[in-house]
């Protein structure tokens, strides 16, 4: 449901001036600074404080836009004085939201003096942050108060507290009332206090376009006493009439679209310290080019695949006790391309009418098949399942020859499939460095290279269960004939790390697989990059290339708009609670280290309850909002591995210490793989620790 307020749009102004064409948004106001844009310049330019004036608006919901003084209608100017610490705050917001014809009905509308602008004065430009009409399903909410004291906020182990009557802050679902689950923290990823942004993390995914609402109450200060409202948003609060046109063009929609919502959810109007709202992104936005690649993929690789060229064959002597893996096969593929160029550091095609990608010619993608002894000459022709491997962060396929994983593909009769994860593998690495540090604008070329992969991904599954499985190389004789070590109508996926993040968005995406295993995975980046030990290096470029850390926290936020197609956030929806009925509902079994350094345990537990996942008997700790289940069920799953060797992590959203890390445990867990072979064969998931699962780091991957 859009809000009430939105027949008076036209009438208030609110979108003289900011005509969205093409997905780009013009400047509001065309006078300039004198016609109420702000002059801040950058993210930290903020609205100026508005003139209040005696005589009270006497708000009400027959309230017009009108100021009590000197009338109107009135021009929203670039910067929200709701928040004046940076001119994009309170993040994500109305505010920089105008009318478009989407399917939310809205369109993103920042203008480049609302986002961050380096040490290079060089700003990011909205143009393909405008091309969206919604904010992410999973993004952080951000604002600030100065000496904010945590206390009696919501915290990531307190989340069911967030029914409670007397609850500090509040996310609701406008149009139902439904309160949602989230958790309320500083960015300690900076030692200055004065930039420590407060970040609000939705605990499950909100629903595609819809509106929310996120307010506060009761925000203590430390030393005492209790934050003060801006002086833009007491204004809006009090009914108090200012000569600000952000604070008076905002008035109606607050009056008819916020404070009543609040106020039916128990926040009354005159304790609120900060209140808005936003609209999320439609799953059309959001996920509508990587669908559409999808279906474009899958039509030009027919269903038997590419073509492809045998670049090598190295066979190993399976007769030798100690091997397992017999021949190992580098394919050369060819596949379309629609990225600009085939490089990295590049965007999607995009065509000039429908803003969709189209094909730009072919790329070649190398991809590598393990074969296992157990599968190679046997008496009886036995085939087996390809198990499709996703590598961790940009690193490369290499890392399918492990020796745990050849030894699970030999016990279990698996072929192992792997490539490259375009976009995120080793020659990514300088493209995505020279985009945090000198132009936020091409932050798009990370997600859209890796949706580029994702197409590879599809199309070298259909080569594996299509023309490949029959060609000499793959097929081996037996006494009654030949037989490929292929089974076309057995496929998986099973992704680490950054295989496990990239992985929930591919599982949800493929036609072809129904189960897969995301180890040591999680959700959403916004929130698993300040809490990882790899993205050190990242932050040390990011603070080199930003002064203010605001910023930085800022660019993440909104990145997250741009990664969510990219990755497993985007497809919180998608992957069994909505799926697409070409596609169908996955199961899903996350297997993870408590205390991982990596990738986030917070973030783990929000990719379970997304994907209706259920701990298993006996669990090592209760997850809220995730089921304990008896063993031997059917369905997505969530297991955590307990170390006690390895410390806790800490609390604030910073990284673990990388000398006890337990990231690569889980796969090396017997339980584990015996609980991952039971769930991709046959989809039952059972418990193989004895007790909880719990062990000594040092013992499993020291």
């Amino acid at each position: 449901m859009r809000p009430r307020s939105l027949v008076l749009v036209r009438s208030l102004g609110l979108v003289t001036g900011l005509a969205v064409v093409g997905g780009l948004a013009c400047k509001p106001g065309a006078g300039g600074e004198g016609e109420g844009e702000s002059s801040g310049g950058g993210s930290t330019g903020s609205a100026s404080t508005p003139t209040t004036t005696a005589t009270t608006t006497g708000s009400t919901g027959d309230d017009t836009g009108e100021d009590p003084t000197t009338g109107g209608p009135w021009e929203l100017g670039a910067c929200n004085p709701v928040d004046p610490s940076m001119c994009a705050l309170p993040y994500p917001s109305m505010f920089h939201m105008r009318e478009a014809e989407t399917a939310t009905g809205y369109r993103l509308a920042y203008t480049a003096e609302a986002l961050p602008v380096n040490g290079m004065k060089k700003g990011m430009d909205p143009k393909y942050l405008n091309e969206k009409d919604g904010f992410s399903v999973l993004g952080a909410l951000l604002f600030q108060f100065k000496e904010l004291d945590l206390a009696g906020l919501l915290t990531h182990e307190t989340l069911g507290d967030y029914t409670k009557a007397d609850v500090k802050t509040v996310l609701l679902d406008a149009e139902t009332g439904e309160r949602v689950p989230h958790f309320v923290e500083l960015d300690m990823r900076t030692a200055k206090a004065s930039e420590r942004l407060v970040v609000v993390q939705p605990a499950t995914p909100l629903a595609h376009g819809r509106r929310y609402v996120f307010a506060a109450r009761g925000l203590g200060k430390q030393g005492g006493g209790l934050v003060e409202a801006s002086p833009g948003f007491a204004a809006l609060r009090d009914k108090v009439g200012t000569d600000d046109m952000s604070v008076e063009g905002q008035r109606v929609h607050y009056n008819l679209d916020i404070f009543p919502v609040l106020q039916d959810a128990g926040f009354a109007r005159e304790e609120l310290q900060i209140a808005w709202d936003f609209v999320t992104v439609s799953r059309e936005s959001s996920l509508g080019r990587m669908e559409w690649l999808r279906d474009d993929v899958l039509d030009a690789v027919g269903p038997d695949g590419p073509d492809y060229e045998i670049v090598s064959v190295k066979d190993e002597d399976c007769k030798n006790p100690d091997t397992q893996i017999g021949r190992t096969i580098l394919v050369d593929m060819t596949t379309p391309l629609y990225t600009t160029a085939d490089k990295a550091g590049t965007l999607l095609t995009r065509d000039p009418e429908t803003g969709m990608p189209f094909r730009n010619g072919t790329t070649v993608v190398e991809v590598l098949l393990r074969i296992p002894c157990s599968l190679i000459d046997q008496l009886e022709p036995r085939s087996g399942r390809v198990v499709q491997y996703g590598h961790g962060l940009l690193g490369g396929k290499g890392e399918a020859e492990g020796g745990y994983l050849s030894a699970m593909a030999n016990a279990n009769g698996w072929v192992i499939l792997a490539s490259d994860w375009t976009g995120m593998k080793s020659e990514d690495v300088v493209p995505i460095i020279s985009i945090l540090t000198t132009d936020a604008t091409n932050f798009p070329a990370i997600p859209e290279r890796s949706m580029q992969g994702f197409t590879e991904f599809i199309a070298a599954m259909r080569m594996a269960t299509g023309k490949l499985r029959n060609d000499p190389d793959l097929t081996f004789k037996t006494e009654s004939g030949e037989y490929s070590v292929i089974d076309p109508e057995k496929r998986s996926y099973y992704g680490n790390s950054q295989g496990g993040i990239l992985g929930g968005a591919y599982l949800a995406l493929s036609p072809d697989i129904d189960r897969g295993v995301l180890g040591v995975g999680g959700m959403p980046y916004v929130l698993l990059l300040p809490r990882s030990h790899d993205f050190e290096q990242f932050f040390s470029l990011l603070n080199g290339a930003y002064s203010d850390h605001r910023d930085i926290m800022l660019l993440i936020a909104v990145f997250q708009n741009l990664w969510d197609p990219g990755e497993g956030a985007g497809w919180a929806w998608a992957m069994n609670r909505e799926p697409n009925p070409d596609v169908g509902a996955k199961q899903v079994l996350m297997q993870v280290a408590i205390g991982d350094a990596q990738v986030s345990n917070v973030g783990a537990q929000i990719q379970a309850r997304a994907f209706g996942a259920s701990t298993v008997a006996p669990q090592t700790k209760p997850v809220w909002g995730v089921e304990e289940k008896a063993p031997g069920f059917t369905g997505s799953a969530y297991v955590e591995w307990h170390y006690t060797d390895v410390p806790d992590a800490p609390f604030t959203n910073e990284p673990p210490s990388s000398d006890k890390d337990p990231h690569e445990c889980p796969r090396r867990e017997p339980a584990a793989q015996q609980q991952l072979r039971d769930f991709l064969e046959d989809g039952v998931v059972n418990q193989y620790c004895d007790g909880i699962c719990e062990g000594l780091r040092d013992k499993t991957c020291g």
